[in-house]
């Protein structure tokens, strides 16, 4: 079975996405902080020989609806487990490029298409997280997820999403999220429940 972490390793990181996105002060930010951030791939918009992900790596995988995504992950800093800490720094952050084919409103993103991208932000997140904290590799799956929309998401535009894994309880994943402009207000933010799956007995 191949791991999240194998994925991490394995695929590349698209040159094309990185170009694009460089410019940004944001993600200069994270580029620049190589001690704390590392770009990784989004593992869901590769092809990996089977039919998951096809909603990422295809249907919104598009010149007109996210044409270009890039991600980092929070290296470890030698702590055992920082959740709960409301003011930490993200575990996981995607930039997306939203076009207007994923528009629902005149010149706005559907909210079912960023609660897509929270939702597979998040798992991710989660997968990166316990990369460093643990062997695991039973697979999560969504158990809930809240989002409160703050202001509407214009298209074409790009968007941050910033996610951090809050606490675990159990076979229990608590995360939250928020999607930020690329001035940095607040578009919407989300909580979310995995569950990973029961041992085989």
């Amino acid at each position: 079975m191949t791991t999240y972490r194998d994925l991490l390793n394995a695929l590349p990181i698209a040159q094309a996405d990185l170009t694009f996105f460089s410019h940004l002060p944001a993600v200069q930010s994270y580029l620049s902080n190589t001690a704390r951030y590392q770009p990784i791939p989004f593992v869901s918009r590769h092809d990996r020989g089977h039919n998951y992900d096809q909603f990422f790596k295809k249907t919104i995988n598009t010149h007109d609806t996210v044409p270009r995504v890039l991600t980092f992950m929070r290296k470890p800093d030698g702590a055992s487990d920082d959740t709960d800490n409301a003011n930490s720094d993200p575990h996981f952050v995607v930039f997306a490029q939203l076009e207007p084919g994923i528009n629902g409103y005149e010149d706005t993103a559907h909210g079912g298409v960023l609660a897509a991208l929270f939702d597979e932000s998040l798992g991710l997140c989660a997968e990166g997280y316990r990369v460093f904290i643990s062997d695991e590799t039973a697979l999560l799956y969504t158990a809930s997820l809240e989002i409160s929309y703050r202001a509407p998401v214009r298209t074409p535009g790009i968007v941050q999403i910033q996610t951090w894994v809050r606490r675990r309880e159990g076979r229990k994943w608590f995360l939250e999220a928020r999607m930020l402009d690329q001035t940095g207000v607040v578009m919407a933010e989300a909580r979310s429940l995995y569950v990973s799956q029961k041992a085989a007995l």
